[in-house]
């Protein structure tokens, strides 16, 4: 007999009496709602009574919109009334004031476990260059991502690395940013864990192999993040009365903002790609009824396109985001 299907709910940003939420799919689908009868209950005005209703159907998590007033969103789009579809691991959906990160046990790859997956920065050591936990001689393990990027950060050409470091640099200064603020650093400390990243990174990029069986680049990232961000609380403590047992906060909590950081800065890409391979009224109809949830008839008035026009727009570029996001994280985690 299988696992029943575990799903965990995350409260990343929304009013704090909802934090966590676990529900095993064990013939019960989860009914979220502002009603006392609701499995998880969201106290908010803006929140239907009946609001969604997850569902296992044959080992997949599937989410509907119930007709609710106020909308259901699933990464930034929004389902029409009474629509549904399947949640993934990672995926941020959005009800009421509420952000919520969803994790699916068995859903996707864990992130491997490794003895020592780091890249030290300037303030692990020093003025020193260091690349502890890399190895540069043929065939040692070198923690492996399935981002071509890489390809490009290795290549003879120097244009081809400077484009390739550009895009590295774009593709995640936010991730990185962004976590060490939710971390607990102020912004300047911040960008500097952001150049401490960065610097390790463009140091070892020439020594990154490309195979996909050795694990993922998000959780090696994340990894190398959290040790620069604890390099600074160490550096900071000497000259500040740190009590030597303060760290930045526990780590199921950098986890859920990790994994929001992430997803989020993978939407933009995803939206900005899918941006790119239609007309501008086309993504102008999308992004007011797809993503804001404007009504198509205003958005008629607005995109001078049929009501019919604009939900095969949202329908269409719905489904090609979804697939690009899928791409990503095949290739990144």
């Amino acid at each position: 007999m299988t696992d029943q299907p575990k799903i965990h709910l995350v409260a990343v940003s929304g009013p704090e009496h909802f934090q966590e939420f676990e529900h095993t799919f064990d013939g019960e689908p989860l009914l979220i709602g502002r009603g006392s009868t609701a499995g998880l209950v969201l106290s908010d005005p803006s929140v239907s009574r009946e609001h969604a209703t997850v569902t296992n159907e044959d080992g997949r998590l599937v989410v509907r919109d119930n007709g609710s007033s106020g909308g259901t969103s699933i990464n930034m789009m929004r389902l029409d009334k009474d629509e549904s579809e399947r949640l993934r691991d990672r995926d941020l959906l959005l009800i009421g004031p509420w952000k919520i990160l969803v994790r699916i046990e068995g859903d996707a790859p864990p992130d491997p476990v490794t003895a020592e997956a780091a890249v030290e920065t300037p303030s692990q050591s020093g003025t020193k260059s260091s690349t502890s936990g890399i190895k540069g001689g043929k065939g040692d393990p070198l923690y492996a991502t399935r981002a071509s990027i890489f390809l490009k950060l290795k290549a003879g050409a120097t244009l081809d690395r400077e484009l390739g470091w550009n895009e590295f640099a774009d593709k995640y200064s936010r991730i990185i940013a962004g976590f060490a603020r939710n971390a607990g650093l102020p912004a300047q400390e911040a960008d500097d864990v952001l150049q401490d990243v960065l610097m390790g990174f463009f140091r070892v990029s020439d020594r990154f192999e490309y195979d996909p069986k050795k694990g993922r680049f998000r959780g090696y990232l994340k990894r190398v993040t959290l040790n620069a961000i604890r390099a600074r609380h160490r550096k900071k403590r000497p000259t500040t009365g740190f009590d030597d047992t303060v760290d930045p906060p526990v780590e199921s909590d950098l986890d859920a903002a990790w994994d929001r950081q992430w997803t989020e800065q993978l939407l933009q890409r995803a939206m900005g790609e899918a941006r790119n391979e239609v007309e501008e009224r086309t993504w102008q109809a999308f992004e007011l009824y797809g993503v804001r949830g404007v009504p198509a008839e205003e958005v008629a008035k607005e995109t001078d396109m049929t009501p019919a026009a604009i939900r095969h727009a949202k329908m269409r570029l719905t489904r090609r985001v979804r697939e690009i996001v899928e791409r990503i994280r095949d290739d990144e985690g």
